[in-house]
């Protein structure tokens, strides 16, 4: 099983949204890659009906932003049927580098 992961800062403490080799904020290249929680809640999305080409056999499709509980925001793709903002999502799987998440069990 896949897992969410994220880089932190050991110096600051920073957790970093990219693929970074430093710290923006202090600098420092201590860096360490952590699992997150994979569990969060959506704070937008958009439902895309005419997708590019390459992802037109899966339209409609909804995209997401998620509020992970380490405080990150992330885009992903929606694995359900409605979606609705405030709703507990978790981490599904990477497919073709985009993030999936699917409705919170319980």
């Amino acid at each position: 099983m896949e897992k969410l992961t994220a880089k932190y800062c050991d110096t600051c403490s920073k957790m970093l949204s990219a693929d970074k080799y430093h710290c923006p904020k202090c600098f420092s290249e201590d860096l360490e890659v952590r699992d997150l929680s994979g569990k969060g809640e959506v704070y937008s999305y958009t439902n895309i009906f005419i997708a590019p080409k390459q992802f037109a056999d899966k339209a409609p499709y909804y995209i997401i932003l998620v509020d992970l509980e380490e405080g990150q925001r992330v885009t992903a793709r929606y694995n359900g049927e409605d979606v609705k903002i405030g709703e507990k999502v978790e981490f599904e799987n990477i497919e073709d580098r985009a993030l999936y998440f699917k409705p919170a069990v319980g």
